[in-house]
């Protein structure tokens, strides 16, 4: 069972010291070029002045977030104390940065790595940067909702065991839907192969807070995770945390790798809200997640009184294969409905000012934070009421979705596809062809090629079938179903002959 530690949590640390600063009133000869708010523009009418006042960029007695020593210091201490990690540092570049950093400073060029198919697309970028070469295992899906979940407990031991060689394994512990995996076991099984443990736990920082929630990365053992604190534990948008737990992977190597990822100039604001964070999230968090959970299910009991929904929650999840799943996401399926989630996305917000998570081709997700109230639970059930009432229509059939039970199979690296030279061709001259961008389907989010692997005939005509249902394609040339490939040799123009100059003498 976690325990959230209270000792000397009292303390914020980097906001006193913001708070000094502010209070001495310097003159300014430093950036930001605003000086503190010296000027104004239409920002205010947003804002109003503080903002402007408030911003400085790492000046003398506010610490510095590439080499920290002072109030940052303390402020990432705290949050590691917080977690049970040996470390945290403080993240201004999302849970992206996160993600490379872990990927950048674990993984040599070609060193292997066993990770989900529906990673985000962050990770595709730190397999590109590291030159790390990727084993994908494929998660379970519900077939009904279209939601992936998690790869099964046999899948990654069967990738491990088939790749003595891999040097870390990387797992999404929540998923984006709010499914999780038996993190305990799988951690003992990796670290019992000498395997390093990486997750994203970008969805997942609230775990920390709350007995009553599955377990975290850290309480499980992994080595590294990165948390979006701006998604569900209330800091500002953009702000997260990395914590280690390892002496696997060098202190050396992950702060040079933090220094190359992340900028120069953090905004001393979004340092402030998670040092601002923490202090809530530990002392009235676990409060606030209960309420969370009683507001989800709540939601779950009303909208399955509404025709033409059907809501999901945990119960739901762990029947049809998640080990645990997180209570406060809520998914909402469309059940004979006129309309697509992505319709009754935009109708929420353009008609009833209501703004869900996000939606997928037969799905809405909602999401009860910290921040919820019970009030919430009563405008979208009325919002949904009445649009079951317009839109529901029993005679409704969907079409049967067959997503690809195999990858298509790599020629060479990301890293190396993403350096080689580009040609953009149709989706019909693909064939045999190595890719240079991922095509991702939503509905379920699995790329359905990646770079270095190859265009079969079978992710040919499932990109054909995705485009003819109106499926969300993400790529760099979906509009016009052109692809970017790799530059093969029979692409290539001849080269010119070169003419020799004389030279003048």
């Amino acid at each position: 069972m976690k325990t959230i530690k209270k000792d000397g949590q009292n303390k914020t640390p980097y906001i006193e010291a913001y708070l000094k600063y502010l209070h001495e009133k310097n003159t300014a000869f430093d950036v930001p070029g605003h000086h503190q708010g010296k000027i104004k523009t239409d920002l205010d009418r947003i804002f109003g002045h503080k903002l402007y006042a408030s911003d400085v960029n790492a000046p003398r007695g506010m610490d510095n977030l590439a080499h920290p020593k002072g109030a940052i210091k303390e402020a990432e201490e705290l949050w590691a104390k917080a977690c049970g990690a040996k470390e945290a540092k403080f993240l201004v570049n999302g849970s992206t940065s996160g993600n490379l950093i872990m990927l950048m400073s674990t993984l040599s060029d070609k060193d292997k790595i066993i990770l989900p198919r529906n990673v985000h697309k962050s990770v595709i970028s730190g397999l590109i940067l590291s030159g790390a070469i990727p084993i994908f295992v494929m998660p379970e899906m519900d077939t009904n909702t279209e939601i992936v979940m998690q790869p099964s407990f046999d899948t990654w031991k069967k990738a491990i065991d088939d790749n003595p060689d891999a040097k870390a394994i990387f797992v999404i512990n929540p998923t984006y839907f709010g499914a999780t995996t038996n993190l305990k076991k799988l951690v003992n099984y990796a670290h019992k192969h000498g395997v390093i443990v990486l997750v994203d736990e970008a969805h997942g920082s609230h775990f920390y807070f709350s007995k009553h929630l599955p377990c975290s990365a850290m309480e499980a053992g992994a080595d590294m995770a990165t948390l979006s604190i701006h998604k569900t534990g209330g800091s500002l948008t953009q702000s997260s945390v990395l914590l280690i737990n390892t002496d696997a992977v060098s202190e050396y190597d992950i702060q040079k790798t933090c220094n190359i990822i992340t900028t120069t100039s953090p905004s001393s604001i979004l340092l402030a809200s998670l040092d601002a964070a923490r202090k809530y999230l530990v002392f009235k968090g676990s409060g606030r997640l209960i309420h969370a959970k009683q507001y989800a299910k709540d939601c779950i009991d009303r909208v399955n009184k509404i025709k033409g929904f059907k809501a999901h929650g945990k119960d739901y999840f762990v029947k049809v294969g998640a080990y645990n799943y997180d209570e406060t996401k809520v998914v909402i399926e469309t059940d004979k409905l006129s309309l697509t989630g992505f319709e009754v996305y935009k109708l929420l917000k353009d008609k009833y000012r209501v703004q869900v998570e996000l939606a997928e081709t037969y799905v809405l997700l909602l999401l009860f934070t910290i921040g919820s109230e019970a009030k919430d639970v009563d405008i979208i059930v009325k919002a949904l009421t009445k649009i079951g009432e317009k839109y529901y229509d029993p005679n409704i059939t969907y079409p049967d979705h067959h997503y690809l039970k195999e990858f298509a199979p790599m020629k060479m690296r990301p890293r190396d596809a993403y350096n080689s030279d580009l040609k953009v061709v149709h989706l019909n001259k693909a064939l045999n062809r190595v890719s240079k961008e991922a095509i991702m389907i939503y509905p379920p989010g699995i790329p359905v090629i990646i770079p270095g692997e190859v265009f079969t005939k079978e992710v040919i005509e499932q990109l054909y079938y995705y485009k003819k249902i109106h499926a969300q394609i993400l790529s760099d040339y979906e509009a016009s179903m052109l692809v970017s490939t790799v530059l093969e040799e029979n692409d290539r123009k001849p080269k010119k002959k070169k003419i020799e100059l004389p030279i003048n003498k």
